[in-house]
């Protein structure tokens, strides 16, 4: 089934790359480019924006596009939460190194987590906000895990749950090779959860994100954007957004 696992990876993962030399868009303000290896001996970028010094950190795990660059505009809606931002690329994506594929998307996840205990963080002190893909990568990284809190948006249960829209041309029950069983793992959290979805979500039905929060531990909030497609929660949302993640945080983490 090689073959399929390669076709399927084909249509999950939309990788941009960068060139090496290529400096942070002056929209990224004031980020660093920072640089963390994986067990498997892969290096991944990120930018890191150090700002408010000493505060919690906001881990922003991405979705399947793109890369760092242009997913730094979300630093905008982040800022002002009062926290520290990461944001990293996954393998095969930017800068960073290799091929993307789940096993090495959790890797880059735990290391990011590495990353931020050699800056002196502590996990207590992370927030973990994942967005779709991104989302599927937080419900690994999170399992068993004292985080400050995790974020999930625009997420599914497993890929196995949205292949059809995914990938339409597949036959039902086709075995994928990738898994992301999000729903088996969410139970797993020891942090309050978020769970961000469009009610109008196109790629992944709204019906996913409110089946991870049935499944998520208390505490938890349910964040329903009315009129949100996928990729357009903020944009629809406005600022109501950041309010909504900002109340949620101020409520269960005191921050």
């Amino acid at each position: 089934m090689k073959g399929l696992d390669n076709l399927a990876r084909r249509f999950l993962y939309y990788p941009d790359r960068l060139p090496r030399d290529l400096p942070p868009p002056s929209w990224a303000g004031n980020a660093e480019e920072v640089w963390m290896q994986c067990a498997d001996g892969v290096r991944i970028h990120g930018l890191w924006w150090d700002e408010p010094a000493g505060a919690p950190v906001i881990l922003f795990l991405h979705g399947n596009a793109q890369e760092v660059y242009s997913w730094s505009l979300v630093r905008m809606e982040l800022e002002p939460l009062g926290y520290r931002t990461l944001l990293i690329d996954y393998h095969g994506y930017g800068k960073s190194e290799g091929e993307p594929n789940e096993k090495g998307l959790y890797l880059d996840g735990e290391a990011a987590l590495e990353w931020l205990q050699g800056k002196g963080v502590a996990e207590g002190d992370v927030v973990v906000f994942g967005k779709s893909l991104g989302g599927a990568v937080a419900c690994e990284i999170a399992r068993d895990r004292p985080l400050r809190a995790l974020i999930l948006e625009s997420t599914f249960t497993s890929l196995a749950s949205v292949a059809r829209k995914l990938f339409p041309f597949l036959t039902r029950g086709v075995p994928l090779g990738e898994r992301y069983a999000s729903l088996e793992k969410i139970g797993r959290a020891r942090c309050p959860v978020l769970v961000i979805h469009g009610d109008r979500d196109e790629l992944i039905p709204v019906e996913e994100g409110l089946e991870l929060y049935a499944a998520a531990p208390e505490p938890k909030e349910l964040y329903l954007v009315s009129g949100a497609g996928h990729n357009d929660v903020s944009l629809v949302a406005g600022e109501e957004y950041t309010r909504r993640i900002g109340a949620f945080l101020v409520a269960h983490t005191g921050y």
